[in-house]
């Protein structure tokens, strides 16, 4: 059996290639919508893609089903799960999969168990190997599902739908899960760091067993506790997971074999606007941004989780100018946003900020400073006191927070701007000052002047031995 998991960091995404190599076929299972990867695998092993497989309409990325299907040629099935009704039916699926529906690929089968509570249409797909066992399944793509250490949240269709999937998720966990033995293999979409999930697992795979004997969400219990307790904590889902659903649901756009964001803007035409109504992304790091950077910009430093706060802060309509450090950085931070369906990229600034300094145009800066400096400012004259704008999230901010400070979860400042007073200074604060640049250059392009970040943040505040309350 040809086995295959790729896992994209940041927003911690698992998809899997599995096929019979003797029949020389394979199936993808929760493609992202970057297929070159699965293209050049299947390709490198001598294998022919004939299925792909969705266990849900996700909410955190955009599916690549339709996209890998076109690529080659229209010939793979797509099987989706029809189980939630027409709303939650992808139209490009080409089966609608029902309970116990299969696919046969060479010795392998792969069998649909409805396992609804993360979403009503949600599906596992149980693997067997007939070489091996025709009637024990080997592996389950448990989807968002069942994860290493947690189960799917149940809320992210709103409080309407919430108590509804809450009881489903109990009857998948505790009758559908049941039959199945506890040396089954369980590969889920998600791993640590995503947010379908409370506490996943840093581990990229368990065995029903192990899940049985350690996952809290997994210990029988009344479904009343077990729902508190599950929802308890819970952390905030962005706000683009709606949109995504949406998108999903009705289907992607096609990419093609070109991504978007090929057009070379110069300075000069970025500063003339030739790029109308660019929302001007930079994705350098934090200190290069502050140093200098185009009035009005955003900075969202380039690594993982690049997407899941672009997600957040950029508004999906807007068309996007990219400025990087190197261009060859730019194919990376395109597919960064087209995996959270961010597809209006116009282009990038060929030379980047050099380019725009060589010109002489407008610069703006954000001030940073030191915890240390925070600490001294705030011990000074109350009129000369910054405003302390903790951005981290609300178990953060309970577990040890800077007096006074208040607290603004940075994926929603977009909707709380009118808090921050435009008459003070404003100290941005998160955990090391990579959220704290976001929210800072967010605040700046919308005319706070006075802006800070903290550099090190609330870990160099602890670290210096400044005093922080816990509530």
């Amino acid at each position: 059996m040809f086995f295959h998991q790729r896992f994209i960091p940041g927003l911690a995404i698992a998809s899997y290639m599995v096929g019979d190599e003797k029949a020389k076929e394979v199936a993808v299972v929760d493609p992202t919508r970057d297929v070159d990867d699965y293209i050049r695998i299947a390709r490198e092993e001598g294998l022919r893609i004939t299925h792909i497989l969705e266990t849900h309409v996700h909410a955190d990325f955009v599916s690549g089903s339709a996209e890998l299907k076109e690529r080659l040629g229209g010939t793979p099935h797509v099987h989706a799960s029809g189980m939630g009704g027409e709303e939650w039916t992808p139209p490009y699926a080409d089966a609608v999969a029902k309970e116990g529906d299969e696919i046969k690929i060479g010795g392998l089968r792969l069998k649909a168990m409805h396992t609804p509570g993360h979403t009503p249409e949600h599906v596992m797909w149980a693997l067997f190997d007939t070489t091996r066992s025709a009637d024990v399944p080997w592996l389950l793509f448990s989807g968002d599902f069942l994860f290493v250490g947690d189960v799917g949240r149940p809320d992210l269709l709103g409080e309407a739908a919430r108590k509804a999937l809450a009881h489903q998720l109990y009857q998948s966990v505790f009758n559908t899960l049941a039959p199945l033995p506890d040396f089954t293999e369980v590969f889920p979409a998600h791993g640590a760091g995503s947010l379908c999930g409370k506490a996943i697992g840093s581990r990229r795979s368990s065995t029903v067993g192990f899940e049985r004997r350690f996952n809290p969400s997994l210990k029988p219990m009344s479904e009343q506790e077990w729902t508190a307790k599950l929802l308890g904590g819970m952390p905030l889902a962005p706000a683009y997971f709606r949109r995504m659903k949406k998108v999903n649901a009705h289907g992607p756009a096609l990419l093609g074999h070109e991504l978007p964001g090929q057009r070379r803007f110069t300075a000069r035409e970025i500063h003339e606007r030739l790029c109308d109504h660019c929302l001007v992304v930079d994705v350098r790091p934090k200190e290069a941004f502050a140093t200098a950077h185009v009035p009005g910009s955003i900075n969202i430093p380039l690594g993982p989780n690049l997407p899941t706060w672009a997600g957040w802060v950029l508004p999906a309509e807007k068309h996007i100018a990219i400025i990087a450090s190197h261009p060859s950085e730019v194919p990376q931070v395109i597919t960064h946003l087209i995996r959270v369906g961010l597809d209006q990229i116009g282009g990038y600034m060929e030379d980047g900020m050099d380019a725009w300094l060589n010109h002489g145009f407008e610069i703006d800066q954000l001030e940073t400073f030191s915890a240390q400096a925070l600490g001294e400012r705030l011990r000074g004259p109350e009129s000369k006191r910054p405003f302390v704008l903790d951005v981290r999230t609300e178990s953060e901010f309970k577990s040890g927070h800077i007096d006074g400070a208040h607290h603004i979860h940075g994926g929603l400042l977009q909707d709380r701007v009118d808090e921050v007073p435009a008459d003070r200074a404003v100290a941005v604060v998160c955990g090391s000052g990579y959220r704290a640049s976001i929210a800072a250059s967010f605040l700046k392009s919308r005319g706070r002047r006075e802006v800070a970040n903290v550099l090190g943040g609330m870990s160099a505040w602890t670290a210096a031995g400044l005093p922080t309350l816990a509530n």
